[in-house]
């Protein structure tokens, strides 16, 4: 069936005259990775796709080849000739039928994915969730269509699955992700260029950040929990952004010895954003709970504005209302 939906998806793709992509509202590596790759394919085809995201890319993100093509406008949405919506890492179906409700002409909505928690809710929906990355997805998209993916794309490709695997060290880490960067890294994709990027610019404000999340490291009775948090006192009084601080659960997660991790960071409008890591229990079924999504291993979701969780007692009276739902 996977290859089926592949050889379908090409199909649809060739004859798309004005194609939108759509990556993940959360920017990452993999959303960016897997729509930057294939709207590269594209574009060997005179095709120029925009690829649609929900805030401006983050520095570390600027290499990447087609960048360019990102836009934050929502009034590419408007053009009445778009005949397609390809979404790319996308589990939230509200973000992309809200954004698919402002075409003209309700266009077809193909659904590229690895997330558990994904509803199916495109046209068309290729979601693997034994991937590792969307980026993988796409991977096997040119695969099974025989296409080359051209050094930019695989380039592209490579950032998704390195972001995802955490340069290949996390539990999501498989087969297919090897498999897939041997092949890529065979085809010129510039892995040093992406590692150095994402993983080894981490400023001296950026790691005194990490510093208070690690002071308050709060191990739990339940499950071998540990949780943590950051204020916005922590990351605004160090002058760093809410992207420079992504990466914390990941190395918390492989520093750690915890079943379950949560790492919690107020957000600028006095909410909050929680990002789960698991080595046992499905971390995704509290995502889905709470309205958030994401893997077994891996999940997060956000909690509303006046909600008191950046402090000691805030956060493990939420991490306990989290575990609930696994008992």
């Amino acid at each position: 069936m996977e290859s089926y939906t592949h050889k379908r998806i090409y199909e649809i793709l060739l004859v798309a005259k004005h194609p939108v992509f759509v990556a993940d509202e959360r920017i990452d590596g993999d959303s960016l990775g897997s729509s930057l790759a294939l709207a590269d394919y594209l574009k060997g085809r005179g095709v120029r796709v925009p690829v649609f995201v929900s805030e401006p890319i983050p520095a570390k993100y600027q290499f990447m080849p087609g960048i360019e093509l990102c836009t934050t406008d929502r009034n590419v949405f408007s053009d009445p000739t778009i005949d397609l919506v390809v979404s790319f890492d996308c589990s939230d179906a509200a973000y992309v039928n809200g954004l698919h409700a402002l075409t003209v002409n309700r266009p077809s909505i193909i659904n590229i994915d690895h997330h558990a928690t994904n509803t199916r809710y495109g046209n068309v929906n290729q979601v693997v969730t034994d991937s590792p990355a969307t980026a993988e997805v796409v991977y096997r998209f040119f695969v099974e269509n025989k296409i080359v993916p051209s050094r930019e794309a695989a380039t592209c490709l490579i950032t998704g699955i390195c972001f995802d695997t955490t340069v290949f060290s996390n539990s999501g880490t498989n087969e297919r992700a090897f498999a897939a960067a041997s092949d890529l890294m065979m085809g010129g994709a510039r892995i040093q260029e992406v590692i150095r990027n994402m993983y080894q610019n981490r400023s001296v404000n950026v790691l005194r950040v990490w510093g208070a999340a690690l002071e308050r490291l709060n191990r739990h009775d339940t499950q071998s929990v540990v949780s943590t948090y950051l204020t916005r006192a922590d990351i605004d009084g160090n002058g760093v952004t809410d992207d420079e601080v992504e990466g914390l659960s990941n190395f918390l997660n492989l520093a750690t010895d915890a079943d379950v991790l949560f790492v919690i960071r107020e957000t600028a409008d006095g909410g909050a954003k929680v990002s789960m890591r698991s080595t046992g229990p499905d971390v995704s079924l509290i995502a889905k709970q709470m309205g958030g999504g994401g893997h077994k291993k891996a999940a997060g979701f956000a909690v509303l504005s006046g909600s008191t969780v950046c402090t000691k007692e805030g956060c493990r009276q939420l991490v306990e209302n989290a575990l609930a739902v696994l008992k």
